[in-house]
């Protein structure tokens, strides 16, 4: 005996509609606001310029350049942007992706990831901001708050991209960011290339993974030269065991013991009755004891996991 599959509830939800959107975010602060709509049986959101700057030439041009660079990215990381468009109630808009989901910032206010969810989160995030690099594109404003993780599997979703920059735009090149995640050379009115972004970085690190101070160092260090060149070295470092170098340190200075033991300068003993001749020991040849020096070397140089 077999039972017929079905739906449960065939209400749909009628709260939302392109005609009737629904506002989700409203700052008096910020040139934006959020909207949630229906279209073809997909929620959507729409960003739009706040009443006020609504046709004013800088922030529609800052809309239309953040679309601009959402619409040329294509990542699971990244929220899509699909189109541009205008209404006569809410101006002109970005349509984009809808993520069911909570921001990074407060998913930490009542969450303590564990160290295996805080570097697959942190993994996300490097990979989504090495693709963005590999287009020459800065996101300038990485923070808890841009960083969104899905309720269905807590993966990333980095979003807002109102003030990222690229190589190619001639407009809007002031440097912009959210002052205690933006890097200094951001603060001080520079112009800033990935490595900005880096920085940024390393304070999601430290919310994360505090233990990896290694990590955050570098990552956040006041010279741009000094810190991680790319998110993929972040990435490769947060693969690597921080302690990997341990056992092989400990293997060296054994070897290290040893060859002074062998070496040591010895006081000759009286003459005995000759005994049966045993097998010299493989450890006093030079060969093996070389042979123990690389390993350790080589166990020190690797510390990544397998």
């Amino acid at each position: 005996m077999t039972e017929d599959s079905a739906f449960f509830d065939l209400r749909d939800d009628s709260r939302v509609s392109f005609d009737r959107p629904e506002c989700i975010h409203r700052s008096e602060k910020g040139w934006a606001e959020l909207y949630r709509v229906e279209r073809d049986g997909k929620f959507r959101v729409l960003k739009v310029l706040r009443s006020g700057l609504r046709g004013q030439q800088r922030y529609e041009a800052l809309l239309r350049k953040e679309y601009e660079i959402g619409y040329s990215l294509d990542h699971p990381a990244i929220r899509s942007v699909y189109s541009y468009g205008h209404s006569d109630a809410l101006g002109n808009y970005i349509e984009m992706e809808w993520v069911d989901g909570c921001s990074l910032a407060e998913y930490l206010a009542t969450h303590r990831p564990d160290v295996t969810t805080a570097r697959r989160l942190l993994l996300q995030l490097c990979d989504a901001l090495s693709y963005l690099h590999a287009r020459q594109i800065v996101h300038r404003d990485i923070k808890p708050a841009n960083i969104l993780l899905t309720h269905n599997g807590l993966n990333v979703k980095l979003i807002d991209f109102g003030l990222s920059d690229t190589d190619g735009h001639a407009v809007l090149k002031a440097a912009a960011g959210t002052e205690s995640f933006a890097a200094p050379e951001l603060i001080r009115g520079e112009a800033a290339d990935c490595r900005a972004d880096i920085y940024s970085l390393g304070k999601i690190f430290a919310m994360l993974l505090p233990a990896r101070k290694d990590v955050v160092r570098r990552c956040t260090d006041e010279d741009r030269d000094r810190r991680y060149p790319d998110a993929a070295s972040v990435a490769a470092a947060l693969r690597r065991r921080p302690w990997g170098w341990l056992p092989a340190a400990l293997l060296l200075v054994l070897a290290v013991g040893l060859v002074l033991f062998l070496l040591r300068p010895t006081v000759p003993e009286p003459d005995l009755p000759a005994e049966t001749e045993q097998p010299e020991s493989v450890i006093s040849d030079p060969v093996a004891i070389d042979e123990l020096f690389r390993q350790a070397t080589d166990m020190i140089l690797s510390g990544e996991d397998q």
